[in-house]
């Protein structure tokens, strides 16, 4: 399991592919529906909602609390990705909104010590601060890579 400096270095690359993939795109491309209802917009609009959502996370972590705070259930990935989605902004605004998100999920990640990281032999799985980068960061460019590419297929065509 990779340790702070790997799992960070994954993230980053990641986010760089992905955000290769749609920077050059016009305004008006983020408005087009293409993943079921959701425009490009709302994609990032739910995948900001998460960076920002597993910052904080992070933070309670470092601060040697819970992932969650009292009362919050994160399980209903459902509800959230639609509170997450209506919050998009219009065009390539969206785009700057998800760059903004990411460096704080990204800051906030390396932030935390390097103790976090790596697998915790006594429980044999990965370490919180692996948990929180693959989820939201790492797994999730990689579940949006596809359905991305077929959309992006069909616009140069």
């Amino acid at each position: 399991m990779a340790d702070k400096a790997e799992v960070l270095a994954e993230l980053e690359s990641r986010y760089d592919a992905f955000r290769a993939r749609i920077a050059g795109l016009p305004d008006a491309a983020y408005g087009e529906t293409w993943l079921g209802d959701w425009n490009l917009s709302q994609l990032l609009a739910h995948m900001a909602g998460w960076y920002r959502e597993m910052s904080s996370a992070i933070a309670r972590v470092g601060r040697g609390e819970p992932p969650a705070p009292a009362g919050v259930d994160y399980n209903d990935a459902d509800s959230w990705n639609v509170k997450f989605a209506e919050d998009a902004k219009p065009g390539r605004a969206a785009l700057a909104d998800w760059d903004a998100a990411f460096a704080r999920y990204r800051d906030a990640a390396a932030a935390l010590p390097d103790s976090q990281y790596g697998i915790d032999p006594a429980k044999n799985r990965p370490r919180i601060g692996n948990r929180l980068l693959d989820g939201a960061g790492i797994h999730h460019f990689d579940e949006h890579r596809e359905q991305l590419e077929s959309w992006l297929a069909t616009r140069s065509s």
